[in-house]
């Protein structure tokens, strides 16, 4: 045993004192270390990957990402797919959870112009499982959107950038969220660009920030990229408000190369403020084929009703009527 102590500001003189054990406890000290030692050895396990497994991290610039992304808004410019679309209203927030399953959406979209908010055009037909009935018909373009309901025989309408609200949170999905989600919008080059490394379940992320500057020095988010730096695939983006609020958070998983082109066949899009979330899984797509404009026409039948939801909110600022 040794024994070390300071007393008194002086270090007294290290000793080494030996104290007998009693047979009895030595045998018991032993047994105890032996039994140690061989439940380390079993739990301790090291397994090495083969190298076709290890993914080291990529390295890339600002710059470099911010082109990743002006690429990936350059090159689609129209996308003809079939899905299954699977929408789930409710939060923990409502105290509700709906999930649709099994619906089978045809999508047509095609840019018009740079600005994918407003230069985008968007048709979206929802079927019914099995019997493969229309559910939903929905059309958006720069003037607005145009949904016809033939099981409620219901046509809605609305401006571009209604903000209307329904009680029931699926009536909330709009063709422009899926615009959003389709085609990855361009860095704003007026905002200002950040870098920074992120890591979530042991995954680790490069996420560019883009701040708006607004009067009075005032800044505020409005878009964030994450890439997987494994393979520098865009896996999310997130879309703020001007009070931070995030409007939109938009998930790409499974990207598939099509010839040249390179385009995701797993998208959630997740909208927090009107409480839904919509699953697309790619079943057949097209890309880059011109699509011919009456495409993308909707008319209301004779005998729909009109249901107008602009003008609730002009007129009294109340939310949206029930579809």
């Amino acid at each position: 045993m040794h024994i070390r102590a300071r007393r008194g500001g002086f270090l007294l003189r290290k000793m080494k004192v030996a104290v007998p054990l009693p047979a009895s406890l030595a045998v018991v000290i032993s047994a105890s270390l032996l039994t140690i030692l061989l439940l380390g050895c079993a739990v301790k396990e090291t397994r090495r990957l083969p190298p076709s497994q290890i993914a080291p991290l990529l390295e890339a610039s600002l710059e470099e990402l911010l082109g990743r992304i002006q690429d990936l808004h350059d090159t689609i410019r129209s996308i003809n797919t079939r899905v299954e679309l699977i929408p789930t209203t409710g939060s923990a927030y409502s105290g509700i959870i709906e999930e649709y399953h099994d619906v089978r959406a045809f999508i047509l979209a095609q840019r018009t112009a740079d600005d994918v908010a407003n230069g985008t055009h968007i048709r979206v037909i929802g079927q019914a499982p099995v019997v493969r009935k229309n559910i939903f018909d929905m059309v958006a373009d720069e003037e607005g959107f145009r949904i016809y309901i033939p099981s409620k025989n219901k046509f809605v309408v609305g401006g571009p950038g209604l903000e209307a609200r329904s009680e029931k949170p699926i009536e909330n999905l709009r063709p422009q969220h899926l615009v959003e989600a389709l085609f990855v919008a361009p860095p704003q080059a007026s905002s200002i660009h950040l870098l920074e490394e992120n890591e979530i379940g042991g995954t680790r992320y490069y996420v560019v920030s883009e701040l708006a500057a607004y009067g009075q020095g005032e800044l505020a988010w409005q878009r964030k990229w994450w890439f997987r730096r494994s393979n520098l695939s865009l896996t999310r983006v997130q879309g703020f408000g001007r009070r931070g609020q995030l409007i939109a958070d938009i998930h790409y998983e499974v990207w598939t190369q099509h010839g040249e082109l390179h385009y995701p066949h797993w998208i959630l899009l997740v909208r927090p403020q009107e409480d839904y979330r919509l699953e697309l899984r790619v079943e057949k797509l097209e890309l880059n084929e011109k699509i011919e404009a009456e495409k993308f026409e909707l008319k209301k039948p004779a005998e729909a009703e009109l249901v107008d939801l602009s003008k609730p909110q002009r007129e009294a600022g109340a939310a949206a009527p029930p579809m």
